[in-house]
């Protein structure tokens, strides 16, 4: 752990964890730990856990006395031979992603070290109307070559309002297609809805039957679902154990005659309901199991009271049967002007220009330039 202090504050890197109870405290006193989960100090810890290895962790906190007041959790990532900073889980994970930080001058200060660093860095998926994004852009201004990308937005419903009014805006076509959907699984047996608040002891079996459902669909073919990614399967299993021990974890399947069919992994945070991993089988794909399961989760979530919900992942079209309203999110990529900054610069530049040489030659040896 290297250390620069500085007036009444002082900056540090850590490169390990060794007493992540300890941080928790510490950490969960900052704002945007504590409002966005994909943010939060579990979903933090827990990746610098399970996706990082030894001597990998850079996070930069920023402490004043003995409060943290802000806090820069990343890691060292390696692409195309490169290695790059990144914010804790981002290329894994893939959702977004952001400092926490107690003011505006706390987030100069870690902002500041993060650029002083001098490593090529990716800030993934942030938020796209933030103070991190136009801290960074103004602080990097000189020091680096910086690109900023549009990144996918996350859906979300806002809930201010009863279920039976909400519902009653959506689509009459797509209400009368889940009644319908339903009407024809319950004459295939006994169907039920379950919306589980597991305890730790029953966080493993029921994890298990979840990931059994997801590997029942296309991801499972295409090797992205859990059960064949241990590195995931790590990281959620562990995750729903700290979230269950804090009554946070909703573990929810669509069941027909016991068998689950759908399946989603959600956890509620700041008043929000946020959704992890969504499943089905596509055995009973002709009833669209895991829309089903939407609308009972969805129900389950403005019965709680709840803010929002909170579907994260992309934007993806079925998904608007819920809502058109989605987070929006902006990438930076810094490239410090050091031998570093500019050999990853370059390895960036051609592999875009190899991405796009690839689509062209697709494109143009498809169907239409074979006839």
């Amino acid at each position: 752990m290297s250390s620069a202090p500085a007036a009444n504050y002082s900056v540090e890197t850590l490169r390990r964890i060794d007493s992540p109870d300890e941080l928790a405290a510490l950490w969960r006193q900052l704002p945007q730990l504590a409002q966005e989960f994909t943010q939060s100090v579990d979903w933090t810890l827990v990746a610098a856990e399970r996706l990082y290895g030894a001597d990998a962790l850079r996070v930069v906190q920023a402490r004043q006395d003995d409060e943290i007041i802000a806090l820069a959790p990343l890691g060292v990532t390696s692409g195309g031979g490169v290695e790059r900073l990144e914010i804790l889980g981002a290329t894994t994970l893939f959702e977004p992603c952001g400092f926490g930080y107690r003011d505006a001058d706390a987030l100069l200060k870690v902002c500041r070290a993060v650029v002083g660093l001098g490593r090529p860095l990716v800030l993934q998926r942030i938020a796209a109307d933030g103070a991190l994004l136009q801290t960074f852009k103004r602080l990097a201004r000189g020091r680096g070559q910086l690109l900023e990308f549009k990144a996918s937005g996350s859906p979300f419903v806002p809930i201010t309002s009863s279920w039976d009014e909400y519902s009653r805006n959506l689509s009459a076509r797509r209400r009368q297609d889940y009644r319908r959907a339903r009407r024809n699984l319950e004459r295939a047996g006994l169907v039920e809805v379950e919306i589980h608040r597991p305890g730790p002891e029953q966080v493993e079996p029921a994890m298990t039957e979840a990931m059994q459902v997801e590997a029942a669909s296309w991801k499972g073919r295409g090797g992205s679902a859990l059960l064949t990614n241990t590195r995931l399967s790590g990281f959620f299993l562990q995750l729903a154990q700290r979230l269950a021990r804090q009554g946070q974890l909703r573990l929810c399947f669509l069941r027909l005659d016991g068998t689950p069919i759908a399946m989603q992994i959600g956890v509620v945070h700041a008043g929000r309901w946020w959704v992890l991993k969504i499943g089905y089988d596509e055995r009973w794909a002709e009833h669209s199991p895991g829309i089903q399961l939407m609308w009972d989760v969805l129900r389950a979530a403005f019965e709680e009271r709840l803010s929002s919900f909170e579907m994260l992942g992309s934007a993806e079209p079925w998904l608007t049967i819920w809502t058109r309203q989605e987070r929006a999110y902006r990438t930076l990529a810094f490239y410090p002007y050091n031998g570093r900054g500019m050999v990853a610069l370059g390895a960036d530049i051609m592999r875009a220009f190899t991405q796009r040489l690839r689509a062209q030659v697709k494109t143009r040896s498809g169907p239409a330039a074979r006839q």
